[in-house]
């Protein structure tokens, strides 16, 4: 007999059934990490930092995200805008109810409301249930026979607003082990290119659709096109907060170069899909009961690592808040930034 989920009312459920995307109109959104005091004292005081890689990642044991004040949040948003992703271990956070945890991921704006995938009961689409078991398909069987199963992305970024400081929390890991999540960051993909082919890049922009190869996977090309919203952002971006430029590129939304031929697109963003890749900028974070994952989808893609056996739990639940439109960033502006602050 398969055991029972440590937690059945986390399970995902859809009562109305799928719903289609909504197109969130374009607001000014208030950046929580332009109000943090640089120094980020609520991160100097008993907490422990320790870079995954000195590139990106952070994991943070000794502080509580639900103790938090407000003014400790916007350190945290600027914290992630720099570092790409923050791993904080042994939290309360699966514990403290659907209220608080809406309550301190709307800090960061408003919450992505998900068409398809599920969320607990009484709750609503904000939460997005990522759940596979003996009867739940995992990615594996959702995009079927493939060679490897990365599917890099960026979340629903189809609208005007993009997502900004998102989290992720565990609740069950598979019994062998792995269903990890890899990160890379967009900033140091960005900084790798030479000169030459960033002024290339510059001006830039992309097509990005919420007819992902995920949508398709779940709903059936017919349906996600019919309902797809499109919109188009910058491929080099100025991030809101550091104003460092990130690749803002997104292999399962951003499908083709605005005002390229289809081969040009295509050997472009076949080149930067590649690039972003890279374990010289990622990183892989393992779960563990009790952690929160928070990262800026600003200047860092993601993959599910679906290693672990058909069949077995991993339970996940993520939230999504809206931040700002992306600003193009162009490479003479950073350039100069850099010279003036040294």
């Amino acid at each position: 007999m398969p055991s029972e989920p440590l937690y059945p009312h986390y399970l995902p459920t859809r009562p109305d059934g799928f719903a289609q995307p909504t197109n969130v109109p374009l607001f000014e959104a208030d950046e929580a990490g332009r109000r943090a005091d640089p120094a980020k004292p609520s991160f100097t005081k008993g907490a422990t930092l320790t870079n995954i890689t000195p590139i990106i990642g952070t994991e943070i044991r000794g502080l509580q995200i639900s103790k938090l004040a407000n003014e400790g949040l916007d350190e945290l948003a600027l914290l992630a805008a720099e570092r790409g992703v923050l791993v904080f271990r042994d939290q309360d956070f699966a514990d403290i109810g659907f209220d608080r945890q809406r309550e301190i991921v709307k800090h960061y704006g408003p919450l992505h409301q998900h068409p398809t995938m599920g969320f607990p009961a009484g709750t609503g689409p904000e939460f997005h249930v990522v759940y596979a078991d003996e009867e739940a398909p995992s990615l594996r069987q959702l995009l079927g026979p493939r060679t490897t199963y990365d599917l890099w992305h960026v979340d629903q970024t189809f609208t005007p607003n993009v997502p900004g400081t998102t989290f992720f929390w565990v609740l069950e890991t598979p019994e062998s082990g792995g269903g990890d999540t890899a990160f890379t960051s967009l900033t140091a993909a960005y900084e790798a290119l030479s000169p030459a082919f960033r002024r290339m890049l510059s001006g830039l922009s992309l097509f990005h659709t919420s007819a992902s190869a995920g949508e398709v996977a779940r709903v059936g090309a017919e349906r996600a096109l019919k309902e797809a919203i499109s919109t188009t952002h910058p491929l080099i971006t100025k991030h809101p907060v550091t104003g460092k430029p990130a690749l803002f590129v997104n292999p399962t939304i951003a499908r083709k170069v605005e005002g390229f031929l289809p081969e040009e697109s295509e050997n472009l963003l076949g080149f930067l899909h590649n690039h972003i890749r890279s374990l010289d900028f990622s990183c892989r974070v393992k779960w563990e009961r009790g952690t929160v994952v928070v990262w800026d989808q600003r200047v860092t893609a993601h993959t599910a690592i679906p290693d672990f056996p058909k069949g077995e739990r991993r339970h996940v639940v993520r939230m999504i808040p809206y931040g700002s439109k992306p600003e193009p960033a162009f490479p003479e502006e950073y350039q100069a930034a850099q010279s003036k602050s040294e």
